[in-house]
């Protein structure tokens, strides 16, 4: 049942991205306009397609189950959450305030701040309804939300990246938590099916898209690890985010033949 439920959510968040899609990339609004790693304006318009394919293919997939499980749950609240919080942050453009560094050091309130506070509240929810009152293990479930959320977000300059890390990362997620498959695969079904505009450069996720993305792959990794393997899961996102700190991704990925060849995979 757990199987059909995952591939029913699949298919409805496919579906629902194939509707949405073409009427955000038909009137893209100016204001979300960004410019890529390549220079290009790109309207960051996935969001929608992405988050309403991923809930209402939650939804689908809970009605086959005949029920709402914890982590259908945790990955609805931390979806709805981070995609309000990016959209805040989209809609206020491009500030000069950069990382976590940056904007926890910048005086006031940015809309970086703003998913900071977001992911960290969303996944402490998260943890709370997957754990009830295990402190240790809302904990880290909180740390795998906010820091998994964050860096799927910080991938998403260049077209595709960001789709291609989370799919690459949601595969194994899959298999390991039949519960997470079915609670994701909305999201799975919708950014298979943005991910061709995305390559394309005529759209990108933005923060209203990513977010929600990196937030629901943290509740996997929660669900599918042990806590010795949400810790050192911890450790290397800890890592990741404290690297982008200081260092270009996008350097590091053209210099890295293998890395360049599969981040090229599908652009134009």
């Amino acid at each position: 049942m757990t199987l059909l439920a995952a591939a029913a959510g699949v298919a409805a968040g496919a579906a629902v991205a194939a509707l949405i899609l073409p009427l955000r990339l038909a009137r893209p609004a100016a204001r979300l306009t960004r410019v890529n790693v390549d220079g290009r304006e790109v309207p960051a318009v996935l969001a929608e397609p992405l988050v309403g394919g991923a809930l209402l293919g939650l939804a689908a997939a809970c009605v086959v189950a005949g029920g709402i499980s914890r982590t259908a749950g945790a990955v609805a609240v931390v979806v709805a959450a981070m995609a309000a919080a990016g959209r805040y942050d989209d809609l206020r453009g491009d500030e000069s305030a950069r990382g976590f560094r940056g904007h926890l050091g910048a005086g006031r309130v940015t809309g970086g701040l703003v998913k900071i506070a977001a992911g960290v509240l969303a996944g402490a929810l998260a943890g709370f309804v997957l754990w009830g009152g295990d402190p240790p293990t809302v904990a880290t479930t909180t740390l795998l939300v906010a820091l998994t959320a964050n860096l799927i977000n910080l991938l998403d300059r260049a077209p595709g990246r960001a789709a291609k890390v989370w799919l690459l990362l949601g595969l194994p997620l899959f298999a390991a938590s039949p519960a997470w498959a079915a609670a994701a695969g909305g999201a799975v079904g919708a950014s298979a099916l943005c991910l061709v505009p995305d390559l394309r450069a005529r759209a990108m996720l933005g923060d209203a898209g990513a977010n929600p993305l990196g937030a629901a792959a943290g509740v996997g990794l929660a669900v599918a690890l042990s806590q010795g393997g949400r810790i050192a899961a911890i450790a290397l996102l800890l890592v990741l985010n404290a690297a982008s700190e200081v260092v270009s991704f996008s350097r590091v990925i053209e210099r890295v033949p293998w890395l360049r060849f599969v981040d090229r995979i599908g652009r134009e």
